[in-house]
């Protein structure tokens, strides 16, 4: 008699399966973090061609071309007139871009030798609304020299970094997200009659070094104890923990620069001094134990008690100063010996650094560390005598407090 062959089919809705044993990691390997990382010059950016920019009203605030570029074949010069209060130069993109992904935008900038910029004379905007691109009508805005700027000399290019989160949103403007992006501008409120400002290479991304974005190799390190990091620091390996701390001047152990603390996040609600609760945006990758909390003006180390994740809410002993929303107040946790906090730094790659004011390097000279932590800048300190601190090659010949760009772990032709 011929059988056939049955299968019996087992539906696991009504059998579950229980697995015994589980493998849980704690703190998983420290290597290479591959990471989105994007940086686009948006249609205009270039700054090449001057036809790209509007003026609100010619012979107040004005725009030409320069022949004096930082990238490609030109750059563009502003001037502000006394007569230019309220005034607007613009630059329309060729259709509405996405730039929802975008957390950062910079260029190029530098004025006249000399030339003063004080707080609430240029405001640069965004517009996310086709139709009328004069400053009134804006969805977003930042002042763009938010502490005094006296320019250097007329052959000094720096980098200008705006956190799109500092960017203050227009009251009632419908559509102020970034999906939908028509244009940018700047806006001349005051300041010095014929003061100029060259402006090249402007740029979206999403990972930031303080002086423009970060393109590279990026790890995940844990922090030692008792220590916060935030884009733009000098980083540096402490061999005793084993995890990073922030770098010293000339510190052989320089790892990068940190790009990212996951742990940082804003203040939803303001908090009086005395406090001992705040409220914060994002309140998940908070644990009781050490963390630093600062706005434009303060900063102070605080421990945290108690976490409400549900709340968002972080307790802590009386804070010593006030912290507000409008001053952009933040929180990040410092390093624990369990070296679950972590920072991602940038290892190699061509980033943006200041130029020491009496040592600049030539074109193809190894580099080290003039000052590092959070004021980061660069000298040629790449001789033999100092062959211990080199962190990178100079790719061009800075003057004197001139921002330029460095290859990071590469010295001599050869990677570190």
């Amino acid at each position: 008699m011929e059988q056939s062959l049955r299968i019996k089919k087992t539906k696991y809705t009504k059998h579950p399966v229980e697995i015994q044993q589980q493998l849980h990691v704690l703190n998983p390997f420290y290597g290479i973090k591959p990471q989105y990382q994007r940086a686009e010059v948006p249609p205009g950016g270039d700054c090449n061609t001057v036809g790209d920019f509007t003026e609100q009203t010619s012979g107040q605030l004005d725009v030409v071309a320069s022949a004096d570029p930082r990238v490609g074949a030109n750059s563009i010069k502003l001037t502000q007139t006394v007569a230019a209060g309220g005034t607007a130069v613009y630059m329309l993109m060729s259709g509405p871009l996405d730039l929802s992904w975008a957390r950062y935008v910079g260029m190029w900038f530098k004025g006249g030798n000399a030339d003063q910029f004080d707080i609430g004379d240029i405001y640069f905007y965004i517009f996310t609304k086709e139709g009328n691109y004069l400053y009134a009508n804006r969805a977003r805005a930042i002042d763009f020299f938010e502490v005094q700027k006296i320019c250097a000399g007329t052959a000094v290019w720096n980098y200008k970094e705006l956190d799109l989160d500092r960017f203050v949103k227009a009251s009632g403007y419908e559509g102020d997200l970034l999906k939908e992006v028509w244009g940018i501008g700047w806006q001349s409120v005051a300041g010095d009659n014929g003061n100029t400002l060259n402006i090249d290479q402007i740029e979206f991304y999403t990972h930031a070094t303080g002086y423009g974005p970060a393109r590279g190799n990026i790890i995940s390190i844990p922090l030692v104890d008792d220590v916060h990091a935030v884009p733009g620091y000098g980083i540096a390996w402490d061999h005793t923990a084993g995890r990073a701390a922030v770098s010293a001047d000339n510190e052989p152990d320089f790892a990068g620069i940190c790009v990212g603390n996951p742990s940082i996040t804003r203040l939803s609600a303001d908090s009086g001094a005395a406090a001992t609760s705040i409220t914060v945006v994002d309140a998940s990758l908070f644990e009781p134990g050490k963390a630093t909390i600062w706005d434009d003006s303060s900063t102070e180390a605080l421990t945290i008690l108690t976490v409400n994740k549900v709340t968002k809410t972080l307790t802590f002993t009386a804070l010593g100063n006030a912290y507000t929303v409008a001053a952009f107040a933040k929180i990040a946790m410092e390093g624990n010996e369990k070296g679950t906090i972590r920072i991602d730094v940038l290892i190699d790659g061509v980033v943006n650094m200041l130029c020491d004011a009496s040592n600049q390097p030539a074109a193809a000279d190894a580099v080290s560390c003039a000052s590092a932590g959070a004021t980061l800048d660069i000298d040629d300190g790449g001789g033999a005598d100092n062959s211990g601190f080199v962190i990178g090659k100079a790719t061009e010949s800075p003057g004197a407090l001139e921002h330029t760009p460095i290859l990071l772990g590469v010295t001599d032709g050869v990677r570190t």
